[in-house]
């Protein structure tokens, strides 16, 4: 659990989170539409862009919460968490490669903001702004921090516009969630920024905004789509409700992307978890997807509305086109609760739900215990050769390059290898030589394995050759294929589909290999009680000549 102590939203509709609220409430969108040849993409497109440059925009966020939150963020307990899913990608090919991993840019903007520690980067699809505040609210109750700021930010350009063409996710038109005419999703830009507290401030009595109760649960059935069954988001949503009483729910704020897989999902969640009669409302409609801003923009928002006793109507919504009962409606309406829900999936099969409540009964008293992990088993694999649990794998020589020895000796009989990318190939074949070794009963289902990767170039091989579909404008040819393995976590998401890990999936991007920043991710992720043991460990693939896996299963 965490306490808020100040934010910021900049996005087209304001500057402040004051200002988007008011925007919101009164149904305005800066949502509209862009002619072809815009942002040097051939075809017109919907969207909600300032065109601004990444590293500024979270710098100017991060600068005006932390001002209106008066932390001294020069003290080694204050730390540094940004989401996002593609960082300054625009800038590829521009500049130097190692000035836009996303690790470097985060301590560049540490550095910028004053704040003394090394930063973490949570990259985890459309649900790392709620990954990152999941991480922040376990760090700082597990009292490794007082302070954390939490900085959601991406912004869509060709880059990222082009690949989500490629899928025919964007609608052609405003973004309707939830109804039955929606086609599509529409891509916003924005940063959002909250300052979170391990201790609750001193208000003369007034109650302060919590965060807490945050999983992160897997649907371990494809890194593209969601499962029909809305598993992982059933088995987060439970968890999230242990110990809550959903009448004191002033709403389930939902993910809301307007697709058609992705609504009708949602609402099965939703049904499955006995929330149907609680309103529903997405602000997909107001800002499009902000991708790694959204979890925490939307999450900031969500708090104006309770505080100002509203639960904001669905723009775009006129008539349910999901199967699953749920209470949605494009109006605003009153309410006088103090508690919601937020929600959010993304690819790579991965979804996240957290409770946020100005009420102090909501949450569950517990104290954190950390427990020391041990190592159970390790597999490191570079250019240099194989070790298993230290003893040295033997692979004959061929000329498919080693990790395809790798496969096609030790494990072969999944096709899907050949469709992976690099960082997936070496993900996938590390994790078997790994399960191989633990040698338990393996693919039936299970709901207690976490995946916990961690890299510094993030999908850097697979982000080179999307761009290279797009550069040239006789040969504009963005491949869908190529885009979905742009974002690292996908190989958390390939690792959970063949295991049937149902369990939390999470990708961290650091400035470099620091295993006490990696062991405080680790030792806070058994406050997830659901969870046994992790499949975690490094993950860098730059390209076939330099990459390099050292995982290992841990248990408390």
């Amino acid at each position: 659990m965490a306490y808020v102590l100040a934010d910021n939203i900049i996005s087209p509709l304001g500057e402040t989170s004051e200002e988007n609220y008011l925007a919101v409430k009164a149904g305005k969108s800066g949502i509209h539409a862009y002619a072809k040849g815009s942002h040097g993409i051939p075809d017109g497109f919907v969207a909600s862009l300032m065109s601004l440059d990444f590293e500024e925009l979270v710098i100017n966020s991060a600068k005006k919460a932390i001002g209106a939150s008066h932390v001294d963020v020069a003290h080694e307990k204050v730390v540094l968490i940004l989401s996002s899913t593609k960082g300054a990608i625009e800038r590829l090919g521009k500049v130097d490669d190692e000035d836009i991993e996303l690790g470097t840019l985060a301590e560049r903007i540490a550095q910028q903001l004053g704040i003394l520690t090394k930063p973490f980067v949570v990259c985890n699809a459309c649900i790392s702004g709620l990954s990152a505040l999941i991480l922040a609210s376990r760090l700082l109750s597990a009292e490794k921090y007082d302070y954390a700021v939490v900085c959601g930010c991406d912004c869509p350009d060709r880059f990222i516009v082009s690949g989500f063409q490629s899928l025919k996710a964007l609608s052609t038109e405003p973004c309707r969630p939830f109804d039955i005419e929606r086609f599509g999703l529409n891509l916003g830009e924005a940063v959002a920024t909250i300052v979170l507290a391990k201790n609750a401030p001193r208000l003369d009595g007034e109650c302060v905004w919590q965060i807490g109760h945050g999983f992160v649960r897997n649907d371990a059935f494809h890194i593209s789509a969601p499962s029909k069954t809305s598993e992982g988001l059933y088995q987060a949503l439970s968890q999230t409700m242990l110990g809550v009483d959903k009448s004191w729910l002033a709403f389930v704020n939902a993910h809301g992307t307007a697709t058609l897989f992705n609504d009708q999902m949602e609402s099965i969640a939703i049904q499955r978890a006995g929330l149907s009669e609680i309103p529903t409302d997405a602000l997909k409609g107001y800002f499009g997807h902000t991708l790694g801003a959204a979890g925490v923009l939307e999450t900031i928002l969500s708090m104006k509305a309770v505080d100002d006793h509203t639960i904001i109507g669905t723009l775009g919504y006129e008539e349910l086109g999901v199967s699953g009962k749920v209470n949605v409606s494009a109006e605003n309406r009153p309410t006088d609760k103090k508690t919601f829900v937020k929600m959010l999936s993304g690819f790579g099969g991965c979804n996240a739900t957290m409770l946020a409540s100005k009420s102090s009964a909501t949450f569950r008293e517990e104290k954190p215990s950390i427990k020391a992990f041990v190592i159970t088993h390790r597999v490191s694999i570079s250019t240099k050769g194989v070790i298993v649990d230290g003893t040295p794998l033997s692979i004959e020589q061929g000329g498919n390059g080693l990790l395809t020895n790798i496969y096609k000796q030790k494990i072969g009989e999944y096709p899907k290898y050949y469709k992976m990318d690099g960082l997936c190939r070496l993900g996938f074949v590390a994790s078997e030589l790994l399960l191989q070794a633990e040698g338990n009963v393996r693919f039936k289902e299970c709901y207690d394995r976490a995946i916990v990767l961690f890299n510094r170039s993030s999908s850097i091989f697979s982000d080179k050759k999307f761009l290279e579909s797009i550069q040239n404008k006789e040969n504009y040819f963005p491949s869908p294929s190529v885009f979905v393995y742009t974002l690292p976590n996908i190989v958390t998401g390939e690792i959970a589909i063949r295991n049937h890990y149902h369990g939390e999936t999470s990708f961290y991007i650091l400035p470099s290999k620091d295993e006490r920043q990696m062991n405080e991710v680790l030792e806070t992720m058994f406050m997830d009680t659901q969870s046994k043991s992790v499949l975690t460990g490094w993950i860098d693939y730059e390209d076939g000549e330099h990459f390099e896996a050292d995982l290992m299963l841990i248990e408390i």
